[in-house]
């Protein structure tokens, strides 16, 4: 078998679109430019999406596309539509893939442009998410509006 070598996904970068089957039957294509925030999730197990990561996709549900991808189906699935197990494509190009059965933990934040604006990698699987910092990272993309030019500078050229 050939190693192929991951491509790191870091703050700033555009993000890799890829097409992921959800646990609903339906495809959908995530990661590139979208009318919402987009919130990827990967996690490693059956049983490791945890009750504070879970309060937080609720919190935000509503105002974001926020996707979990594991290698399993989640004990605790929020949302079909919204979860996948075809994960090795999506961990593949988002340089979070272990092998073929398995992921790290990370969360990627994809403002409406398709940049990734935030980036959290958890190397050991039992570790949580700094759930502190993605939630605020979170509401802080949910609310960004984007500047244009104002009728003063327009006028000033």
């Amino acid at each position: 078998m050939k190693i192929r070598k991951q491509k790191q996904r870091l703050v700033g970068s555009e993000a890799p679109a890829v097409k992921l089957t959800m646990l609903n039957g339906e495809e959908k294509i995530i990661g590139m430019m979208a009318e919402k925030v987009q919130v990827m999730i990967t996690l490693p197990f059956s049983d490791s999406l945890s009750d504070t990561l879970a309060e937080i996709i609720k919190k935000h549900q509503d105002k974001a596309l926020i996707y979990t991808i594991s290698p399993n189906t989640l004990l605790n699935v929020m949302d079909e539509a919204q979860s996948s197990i075809d994960f090795y494509n999506f961990t593949f190009k988002y340089g979070v893939n272990i092998d073929e059965s398995l992921c790290h933990k990370a969360v990627f934040i994809v403002n409406k442009d398709g940049e990734i604006l935030y980036r959290e990698v958890i190397d050991d699987a039992k570790d949580d998410f700094d759930v502190n910092s993605l939630d605020k990272a979170l509401d802080e993309a949910i609310k960004f509006k984007k500047k244009g030019h104002t009728h003063e500078e327009w006028m000033s050229v």
